[in-house]
């Protein structure tokens, strides 16, 4: 097993992990054998300098392509894409704007103007600064500019991970329950500092008993750790029933653009942090596993609420990030929290296409562990290597969790 990092930032004899196999965690391992050598997934942004709204077709070969959304009048909107692919934008007419094919490097792409005027709207000023910036920073680092411009570095922290393997050991006062201390229905809305201590000690969350927990870096390049028995089997159970009642059809995309997609079959709910004293319970041991204060951990704060996952057999969500940039405002998810509360009898992983040099990475933890992964860099970048998938279920179904952290607040 790896060794606590403390071990090898300060000399000791530690024998570095150099890859999967190296860590002998079973939830882990390689999605190919060799790295990808066919197109590569790439963010790309658009912005719509005319003065209506366009519909977006990705060209999947046919007459009509696949629909992929609306970018509205003088706006933007971004999406994962792969070089050489070519999206059509079109009226509402249906007669065809323009036509963007994705190139290496190339991170922004304009709809140009059908009114002189907009050139000197301060949208557009901005995004030709943009697109110098985004040149500049391809030809300094490698990577495409796929944040929103101009934008500082993440207020919040950022675990380190200096080697594969590398772990944070915690010692959690928000220990794991057994039972409700609480002494009421998980639909009670009473905060967990209401409850005697002698009714945690009951249910095995006394401060005699804090939750130990190991973050294990299983993946440097996007930033990714295996956090083991996050959860307890009664959490998980709570968060199960509660989360049934409010599933329904996925969507891609937030807000008013967001629409159904074959990229995602699976089926979503949200559980609000003050629902049940038991989720404001198991947020606090969130905060402590993300070392982020628990004051920032609510929807009006930094976090968006808890989000539950189902999917049945043959059900997925294909690969995509969970940052965007619309080039509206800098606040953009920083972090993903990922629980798993039932994993599949087979398949329904989560993997991660570009990690280790395009090999790729599959993981598939138990019930009640978790997986924390960065969608920013910390200079402040979207991390294109973040590109994440939810894998097709083969076999039984799957529930899990997000909690999606936001920098610099969640708006």
């Amino acid at each position: 097993a790896p060794r606590d990092s403390t071990s090898c930032a300060t000399g000791g004899t530690c024998k570095l992990a150099t890859g999967l196999k190296d860590l002998n965690i079973p939830a882990l391992s390689y999605l190919r054998a060799e790295p990808r050598k066919t197109e590569r997934p790439m963010g790309a942004k658009f912005r719509n300098f005319r003065r209506e709204d366009l519909t977006l077709y990705w060209d999947n070969g046919t007459p009509e392509g696949t629909y992929s959304g609306i970018i509205q009048a003088l706006a933007g909107t971004s999406t994962l894409t792969y070089e050489g692919h070519s999206f059509i934008f079109k009226k509402k007419s249906g007669e065809v704007v323009t036509r963007l094919t994705m190139r290496k490097g190339k991170a922004i792409y304009v709809i140009p103007p059908d009114d002189s005027t907009v050139k000197e709207t301060a949208f557009y000023k901005k995004t030709m600064d943009e697109m110098k910036f985004l040149e500049q920073y391809y030809a300094e680092n490698g990577t495409p500019w796929l944040a929103y411009y101009p934008r500082d570095k993440p207020i919040l922290p950022i675990w380190e991970a200096s080697y594969l393997g590398q772990q944070h050991r915690l010692e959690s006062d928000i220990g794991h329950l057994s039972c409700d201390p609480f002494g009421s229905s998980s639909s009670s809305s009473s905060s967990s500092s209401s409850s005697s201590s002698s009714s945690f000690t009951k249910c095995g969350a006394s401060p005699e008993e804090p939750a130990e927990l190991t973050l294990t870096v299983i993946s440097q390049k996007p930033r990714v750790f295996l956090v083991e028995n996050l959860l307890s089997e009664f959490e998980l159970e709570t968060i199960l029933d509660m989360g049934k009642k409010t599933v329904k059809r996925s969507t891609v995309g937030q807000g008013k653009g967001s629409y159904t997609s074959n990229t995602r079959t699976s089926r979503t709910g949200w559980l609000s942090r003050t629902s049940s004293p038991i989720l404001d319970h198991v947020f606090r041991r969130f905060a402590n596993v993300l070392n982020i204060s628990e004051s920032l951990l609510h929807h009006n704060k930094n976090a968006e609420n808890l989000q539950i996952v189902h999917y049945t057999e043959g059900q997925e969500y294909t690969p995509h990030h969970d940052f965007g940039d619309s080039g509206v405002s800098p606040h953009s998810r920083f972090l993903t929290l990922f629980i798993y509360i039932q994993p599949a009898e087979k398949g329904g992983g989560t993997s991660f296409p570009n990690a280790f040099g395009g090999r790729g990475m599959k993981v598939e933890p138990k019930a009640g562990s978790a997986i924390l992964w960065y969608n920013m860099l910390p200079d402040g970048n979207g991390d294109e290597l973040s590109l994440h998938a939810g894998m097709p279920v083969k076999q039984g179904e799957k529930w899990g969790c997000n909690l999606w952290v936001w920098d610099p607040s969640f708006h």
